[in-house]
């Protein structure tokens, strides 16, 4: 077993977990070997961090935006130290976050309880207020506690649902409808590595004693007894068996999603062994399906799970699996059988599989109505005998679509040999489109997207360049030799904030008169003009964009992924011959447009010159599942609010996040003094944290099992004012509040010209508070200075359970609505921020789901009958 191997074992274990534990999962698993039990302990007794006089060694070399003052990015000469040469930077202690499905909640403490089960009940307990006063604590006597100037009156405040009467007529009706009563279905889609895997091929793991095979049906994703075996004995089996083949196809394992809601509730099998090392926190949507049913009286015949191989790009998924088909099979049996349309909610990656779903679904219609035009039309023969042999070879619709640009190709060629301008595929688009709007609205009524990167993020590029180990007890080697295969790394890749400004303004200062860019698109995403309109508002003493800082980052200053740094920087360093002398560093820049080109892997792959290129497969994959597609690419510009009656956006913010890269390549021909990994070789990462401070993590650091943890510290104020969720940048979650924007651009009834901005209903809740409030916080410096502080008893609400549903966050509220001119249906979009909350946590917090629920019964009550018994 190699040291990397070895010190990334604990890494799953975690520091904290007892001794007693590890050795009582020896009992229950015989092929739980002794050394695992030694590795817990190493980790118990030595796994404290070291002071930093330990190692006193500094990197070799540092880039430009690592050095505080050095503006330069030139060749610059640097002094080469021998004795700090031969660093080893193939490991890292990075957290691993996007993947790693045992994540522990930040936001749980030692002394809060097991923070890793849902509580017996997510029911709360509703409470009695004085209207227009604070609540009474139960203790307290009534009077004492009512101030002179209250009303007598009482209402009744539910500690999660607030007072309103129809949200509280809604929920109430629907937990007492029963099994008769009909409500809206709910469709769950999970996140990247949240979907259970299944092997389907029997695969031999048995090179050496006690070691277990992977069997048919055996649960691969996530399977603790095999998680070992790579940790302890074996660290290829698992690790192939989870690999993909060229293009996607099965590898050594043939891999299946599992089925069911019981497949993304959570990825590990019931079982002592699960319960006692993992304990819940492998759980995906398992407290959201508890609290939906517990609340709302859903039930496995109204929650309809879409489990999915997270490892494919979406087309592929289709391709091998059907799943894009299946899914809107499933949506229209579920609405048929409820007779509502649906609500959609999706976690992560899962909104980024729902936006290509409605892609795929746009033109799946277009080339169902394509084909049906063919069929009744007097075509020539050649397209004809193109046409029923299509019909007799291909059955899947993902095949006969694919066939349909083949029958395009020679209708336009007929078309042109004929004089004809317009083809049957011009018609077929139009009234494709009307269908697919037609779907939308009978099927999906609601879309609900939790902790959703609209902008895609930077972790996934790391992980396929210099391995991300996803919590396993994996080197980051064997972790990218996995996930350069993976073709849904490219599914969550940046995406060019600046793309959403298509008839982008030409001009460099906001005071001067713009003059419109040559080329207007006319998206729905053209915002530069209204960008325009809120700032012909703001003089000396007013400020229009106070309030909404997150559409000042993104409309006003165009804040993008490179904005304050690089999003990858790559430092070349050049050493001369001769011991101790002078290094020169060049540097170079990776964009977030290098992304969707797949010049970033073609560089690496030039620049580190890897034997079998690696990094070639992931720009094949691009080539094929999205540049050769006749779906939409999707890194190609930001997704645009869906046609979706309500959209409801939640995620959690101010939780430190990965959001820059810096990787070393060491040209040293001093006797190659160095030993380099094959692969790229990350030297420094930078995140994002509370209040949009950019914190540097330096990992030049010895490793193994006594090393001292990377140090890390502030260089700086970064241009946006919140920090992620711990996975998604804030700039990619932010990017929802674009869609608020939607509202704000329909035609206003009256002459007088406003802010567009005060178009936007802001309310807020404070942290530990019941009720929400409307307008901007203005928060006092001792209520500033109790957010920087650990939870605090006001924060409370008072139920036994513990971590994010025991605290209840502050949270931020954006909100507008507009009446479609075609349809006259009325829109709504919503954006939640919840500070403090961790990316995962936003399936089990209940704070956040009744926040988001609340509005959902208030346009259930509005837009339904109120079901009955």
């Amino acid at each position: 077993m190699d040291d990397s191997t070895m010190s990334t074992l604990p890494s799953l274990l975690g520091s904290n977990v007892p001794v007693l534990t590890v050795l009582a999962s020896f009992f229950f698993r015989q092929d739980f070997v002794l050394l695992t039990v030694f590795f817990a302990l190493v980790q118990t007794t030595t796994g404290k961090d070291v002071g930093d006089d330990t190692y006193k060694r500094d990197a070799a070399v540092q880039s430009s935006w690592m050095v505080e003052g050095n503006d330069d990015k030139s060749i610059a000469p640097e002094k080469h130290d021998d004795e700090d040469t031969c660093i080893d930077y193939a490991a890292d202690e990075v957290e691993d976050s996007m993947y790693d499905p045992i994540q522990a909640d930040p936001d749980c403490r030692e002394e809060d309880g097991d923070c890793t089960l849902p509580p017996a009940s997510t029911l709360e307990e509703e409470i009695i207020m004085a209207a227009g006063c604070e609540v009474m604590d139960e203790d307290d006597d009534e009077d004492e506690a009512r101030p002179a100037t209250c009303s007598a009156e009482h209402q009744t405040v539910d500690k999660h649902w607030g007072s309103d009467p129809k949200v509280l007529q809604m929920r109430d009706a629907l937990r007492e409808a029963g099994e008769h009563g009909h409500r809206p279905p709910i469709f769950l889609v999970p996140g990247l590595a949240s979907t259970r895997l299944v092997a389907w091929r029997h695969k031999e793991c048995n090179e050496r004693p006690l070691m277990s095979d992977i069997r048919v049906q055996d649960n691969v994703w996530l399977n603790l007894n095999l998680i070992m075996q790579m940790g302890t004995m074996d660290p290829t089996c698992y690790r192939e068996c989870l690999k993909l083949g060229l293009n996607q196809t099965d590898s050594g394992c043939k891999l299946r999603p599992d089925e069911g809601l019981d497949a993304i509730s959570s990825l590990s099998l019931e079982g002592v062994q699960s319960k006692l090392l993992m304990g819940g926190t492998n759980t995906v949507y398992s407290w959201l399906i508890q609290w939906l049913s517990d609340n709302m009286g859903y039930d496995v015949s109204s929650i309809v799970g879409f489990p999915y191989d997270w490892r494919l790009s979406p087309d592929k998924m289709e391709e091998r699996d059907g799943f894009l088909t299946f899914m809107r099979r499933r949506m229209e049996a579920a609405v048929q059988t409820s007779g509502e349309p649906g609500i959609v909610v999706c976690h992560s990656m899962g909104n980024l599989i729902f936006r290509y779903f409605l892609s795929w679904l746009r033109v799946e219609f277009t080339a169902e109505v394509y084909l049906e035009l063919l069929d009744k039309n007097e075509i020539a023969e050649e397209l004809k005998d193109a046409l029923s042999s299509l019909k007799q070879k291909v059955r899947s619709p993902y095949k006969r679509r694919k066939k349909v640009g083949f029958l395009r190709s020679i209708e336009e060629d007929l078309q042109r040999k004929h004089g004809g301008d317009r083809t049957f595929w011009d018609d077929a688009q139009k009234e494709g489109d009307e269908r697919w709007h037609h779907w939308i609205e009978a099927h999906i009524w609601t879309y609900a997207g939790l902790s959703a990167p609209l902008l895609g993020a930077v972790n996934p590029l790391r992980a396929s360049i210099s391995g991300e180990t996803m919590g396993l007890p994996i080197s980051e080697e064997g972790a990218r030799e996995m996930e350069v295969s993976f073709g849904s790394t490219l599914t969550i890749s940046p995406v060019s904030s600046h793309d959403a400004f298509c008839d982008e303004w030409e001009f460099n200062n906001w005071d001067e008169e713009p003059e419109p860019a040559s080329v207007v698109d006319g998206r729905g995403m053209c915002l530069d003009d209204l960008a325009l309109d809120v700032q012909n508002f703001a003089n000396d003493t007013h400020d229009p964009w106070r309030g909404y800082p997150a559409l000042r980052s993104l409309l006003h200053e165009r804040v993008n992924w490179d904005t304050d740094f690089p999003m990858i920087e790559v430092v070349q360093e050049d050493c001369e011959s001769e011991a101790g002398s002078f290094c020169l560093k060049r540097f170079s820049e990776v964009a977030p447009g290098d992304v969707a080109t797949g010049r970033i892997f073609l560089d690496f792959g030039e620049l580190w010159k890897e034997e079998g290129d690696p990094l070639l497969v992931k720009h094949e994959q691009l080539r094929n599942s999205f540049w050769n597609s006749d779906i939409p690419n999707p890194l190609s510009e930001p997704w645009e609010r869906p046609p979706i009656k309500h959209v409801l956006m939640a995620y959690g913010t101010d939780i430190p996040t990965e959001v820059s890269y810096s990787y070393l390549k060491r040209d040293d021909s001093r006797d190659n003094m160095c030993k380099q990994s094959d692969m790229p070789n990350l030297q420094s990462v930078l995140w994002e944290v509370d209040g949009g401070k950019i914190v540097l993590e330096k990992l030049d650091a010895p490793k193994g099992l006594f090393g001292s943890k990377p140090k890390k510290k502030v260089v700086g104020q970064g241009s946006l004012h919140h920090s992620g969720d711990g996975s998604v940048p804030y700039l990619s979650l932010a990017a929802a509040h674009l869609w608020l924007l939607y509202g704000i651009r329909a035609p206003s009834n009256g002459s007088h010209p406003t802010n567009p901005l005060e178009k936007i209903h802001f309310s807020h809740r404070p942290r530990g508070g019941l009720l929400w409030k409307d307008g901007i916080p203005e928060a006092s410096p001792e209520e500033e200075e109790k957010k920087q502080t650990n939870k605090d008893d006001s924060a409370d609400t008072g139920t036994s359970h513990p971590h994010g549903t025991k605290y209840k966050p502050e949270m931020h509220r954006f909100h507008t609505k507009f009446e479609n001119a075609e349809t006259g249906i009325e829109h709504t979009t919503t954006v939640i921020e919840a500070f403090g909350v961790e990316h995962k946590e936003t399936t089990r917090n209940y704070d956040i789901l009744a926040a988001v629920f609340t509005d959902v019964l208030k346009w259930m009550h509005n837009d339904f009958e109120v079901p009955s018994n």
